[in-house]
């Protein structure tokens, strides 16, 4: 018993290992550089609309109304959001995406995940004038149907640890290890 138990958590880690060769890496992140212009260009709902399923489920059953209310909601917010952006003379100088650092088959081999860290840089002028830059990174987690083939999906995933991606993902390997996420102070000018 403990044998084929044995065998099958090696042969379960052989596959993940033969993943994190790339093969989906180079997939995620040319799809994570969409997100980087819609980001720039302050298109928060095209991060909204291509949100995992599972999360986006789970937004819009505790919202009331449903999906058509949750997504009007969101827009509104959003349209919020870039008033005040605007406002403030808020520019997203840059936002980066960087190498994978981790590639998985999660949901039993039905899906692939990949970790990618980001870095954005945003520029504006506090209330009282002074411009201030500040540079954030963070992680950003693409999740693609591989039976499907579907398209790939967004989770921001820098306010969530290991725990909380292991809740969605209840067979991540146990090495796993999430991009470092920092905030800080730039000097104007640089």
């Amino acid at each position: 018993m403990f044998k084929n138990l044995f065998a099958g958590l090696f042969l379960a880690g052989a596959c993940v290992l033969q993943l994190q060769a790339g093969e989906y890496g180079d997939s995620a992140v040319q799809a994570a550089r969409e997100l980087s212009g819609a980001v720039k260009t302050g298109d928060m709902m095209w991060m909204i609309e291509k949100m995992y399923p599972p999360i986006k489920k789970q937004l819009v059953s505790s919202f009331p109304g449903g999906e058509a209310a949750f997504m009007k909601a969101m827009r509104e917010k959003m349209q919020a959001a870039a008033a005040v952006m605007k406002e403030r003379g808020m520019v997203v100088e840059t936002y980066e995406i960087g190498n994978p650092t981790a590639e998985h088959l999660v949901r039993n081999g039905t899906e692939a995940l990949v970790v990618l860290p980001t870095r954005m840089v945003i520029s504006m002028k506090r209330p009282d004038g002074v411009p201030v830059k500040t540079e954030n990174n963070g992680v950003l987690i693409l999740v693609k149907d591989v039976k499907e083939n579907g398209p790939w999906t967004f989770i921001d995933a820098s306010k969530m640890n290991v725990n909380g991606l292991r809740s969605l993902f209840y067979d991540l390997p146990a090495q796993v290890v999430l991009p470092p996420v920092s905030s800080r102070q730039l000097p104007v000018g640089q």
